[in-house]
């Protein structure tokens, strides 16, 4: 009983040591709306939003961004979208969301392309799209055209469930995040029964431990391994 209780104390002191890093900030929302976007040359606002969200990661490290201009076409189970992340999905008939470079309806009711001078998207047929990282990320953004209904939300876990509102309706959105200091592993858009496009997806992975944390909980170990000892040592006593 005795080592048991030890072993939980040290265990315990594992979340105590992390806690002692430096704080992340809160989560920072970068969103803006066209709602006369016809095409990919007309959403200034959209377009402004993920401009000021790349300012706000532009001194990270690991930042990458997904086009789909050179990747697989078709309603593909899991898609690659590389350095460790993947995207999958399924539409309202529980298929995979497709990735296209063929307009489906007009831009501000089904969405299309955003990369400057390309075609391909993910064209979303209602249900969700969830994005999964091997390697935790702590900021994320993407263009959401063609969105029809309300609703439409990003959720996550970075220790507390959170929502972003995806807001705009009939015309171009670009929805960004920062969350930093967090390690989010999986960030799920629900777009219910609306058909749209997701394209431009930006993250940017969470940074490892830097060494002195590294040596902060080497040694709080260090110290939990001797109080155990010294547990083990009275109690034999």
């Amino acid at each position: 009983m005795l080592s048991k209780v030890g072993a939980l104390s040290a265990c315990a002191l594992l979340p105590a040591l992390l806690a002692a890093t430096p704080a992340g900030a809160a989560v920072v929302i970068y969103s803006g709306f066209d709602p006369s976007a016809t095409s990919n040359a007309t959403k200034p606002n959209a377009d402004a939003a993920r401009a000021a969200f790349l300012t706000a990661i532009s001194g990270l490290d690991d930042v990458y961004t997904q086009t789909f201009e050179t990747g697989p076409l078709g309603k593909l189970p899991v898609y690659d979208l590389g350095h460790g992340a993947t995207m999958t999905g399924s539409d309202g008939n529980k298929n995979p969301q497709a990735v296209t470079n063929q307009p489906l309806c007009q831009y501000n009711a089904c969405g299309g392309n955003t990369t400057a001078g390309g075609k391909t998207y993910v064209s979303v047929s209602t249900g969700t799209v969830t994005f999964s990282f091997a390697d935790p990320i702590h900021a994320f953004g993407a263009y959401f055209t063609g969105p029809q209904f309300p609703g439409l939300t990003l959720t996550f876990n970075d220790g507390t469930s959170r929502t972003v509102d995806v807001p705009g309706q009939f015309g171009a959105d670009y929805v960004g995040f920062t969350d930093f200091g967090a390690a989010i592993t999986q960030i799920t858009f629900n777009a219910g029964r609306d058909i749209m496009a997701i394209d431009d997806i930006t993250f940017a992975l969470s940074p490892a431990p830097e060494p002195a944390s590294w040596a902060l909980m080497i040694a709080g170990f260090g110290g939990a391994g001797a109080m155990l000892r010294r547990r083990r040592a009275t109690a034999a006593a």
